[in-house]
């Protein structure tokens, strides 16, 4: 008998059960938590979308309208778009999903994500990274950054996945997530936040970065940190403007304002390399409202007659050889021009009514433009359809050159979702 006066083998029976029970509950448990954390990943369907040319096209006349959310980048004859809890693959010849990924489990949304030619890069609010396989959908490797800052940056170049860690910048593997090196920020700075990479010649990658941006224990700033990507040795560091307000202007060039003693900003060109970020020129202009960069070439918008940054009724572009004033290009009467993209030595740049709040709900039309670059000789135009002016209290809102890759043109409204058009030859 035993203590409880039972026989020992109805005792024995009972606890037996009482573990049987037990280990069924966990592996439930288990189970549960697998099946949560494993990713949802839908695709890929049919053959690999192709291209629709190398390189950016040279007189698109075919466009396709298609419904997209924000944040959409153009590759491989795909739109790569948010979703909250992931990213999808859209075939932008048939507009069908191609491929889908996000997370099961709820406690995370995405924050971020960059695409290169093979690889998509995914950084979520809870802290975890993934990198996904561009061609499938599926998911490479995963990492997880505990951070208590709500947020996650990731910036994708060279073949590094570069994010941020409390008080560091992180550089993985974009293809098996190997972690590639670290790089302490500076102590007044513990809170960071990866905006822009920049990979430079001689192994260098520029990482802009904001500090502090809760503004809750210190005050919010910008630091350009110069690293050997090699290594991850720290090169230099520099404080700058608001990043939104950097472009880089050719391989080894970044155009950023300054304040300047008599309190009107400077926009330096800021030769970058090993040594550091050495200001060695100034564009010849007293207003900084970049509409696009590349190739050698910047774009700065103004409004002729004087009003806010809201309207480009005139683009400048300038050399960032010397900073000098290259050509300008001044809008028809009534009309106005969004942001712009410099590919392949051509600028890609909208040309639109004067838009303001009393033109939401109205459609309109629009051209494309496509620029010489170097002389802002106009090499083709094409008229798009119709697009309907969204809502936006701001009267922010124009139509955009969002994107130029593989042979298209994407053209969308300005922070907002809704039709996005793909120019292409």
């Amino acid at each position: 008998m035993d203590l409880l006066g039972e026989p020992d083998a109805v005792a024995s029976r009972r606890l037996r059960w009482f573990m049987a029970l037990v280990v069924v509950c966990l592996t439930l448990a288990w189970l549960y938590d697998w099946y949560a954390e494993r990713d949802r990943v839908t695709g890929a369907q049919g053959p690999f979308p192709a291209v629709f040319a190398a390189g950016s096209p040279v007189a698109p006349e075919h466009v396709i309208r298609r419904s997209a959310g924000v944040d959409v980048t153009l590759v491989h004859g795909m739109s790569l778009e948010w979703t909250g809890p992931g990213v999808k693959a859209v075939n932008l010849r048939t507009g069908k999903e191609y491929w889908r990924y996000e997370r099961r489990d709820s406690g995370g949304t995405m924050w971020s994500f960059e695409v290169s030619a093979r690889t998509v890069v995914a950084g979520f609010d809870d802290g975890k990274l993934v990198g996904i396989d561009l061609r499938t959908g599926k998911p490479l490797w995963h990492e997880k950054i505990p951070h208590d800052d709500g947020f996650r940056g990731v910036s994708l170049t060279g073949g590094q996945a570069v994010t941020e860690a409390t008080g560091a910048v992180r550089a993985f593997d974009e293809r098996d997530g190997r972690s590639l090196w670290t790089v302490k920020t500076p102590g007044n700075c513990p809170e960071v936040l990866v905006h822009t990479v920049y990979a430079l010649p001689d192994h260098v990658s520029a990482v802009h970065v904001m500090c502090n941006v809760s503004g809750v224990t210190k005050d919010e700033y910008s630091l350009l940190l110069g690293v050997d990507n090699r290594t991850g040795e720290l090169l230099w560091q520099r404080r700058t403007q608001d990043p939104e307000q950097v472009v880089r202007g050719d391989a080894h060039t970044l155009v950023a304002p300054a304040p300047g003693p008599d309190g009107r900003t400077y926009v330096q060109l800021l030769d970058v390399n090993r040594e550091g970020a050495t200001a060695r020129g100034e564009l010849a202009t007293d207003s900084w409202n970049p509409a696009g960069a590349g190739d050698g070439t910047v774009l700065v918008g103004t409004d002729a007659d004087g009003g806010t940054e809201d309207h480009i009724t005139v683009l400048h572009a300038f050399d960032t050889t010397d900073g000098h004033l290259a050509w300008r290009l001044k809008a028809p009467s009534g009309r106005e021009y969004g942001f712009g993209k410099i590919a392949d030595g051509r600028v890609y740049v909208v040309r639109q009514p004067f838009l303001t709040g009393a033109d939401v709900g109205r459609r309109i039309r629009a051209d494309l433009l496509v620029l010489d670059a170097d002389a802002g000789r106009l090499l083709h135009t094409l008229r798009l359809p119709a697009m309907t002016v969204p809502d936006d209290s701001d009267h922010f809102v124009k139509l955009d050159v969002l994107d130029v890759a593989d042979g298209a043109t994407s053209i969308g409204w300005r922070d907002d979702d809704g039709d996005l058009l793909i120019a292409a030859d």
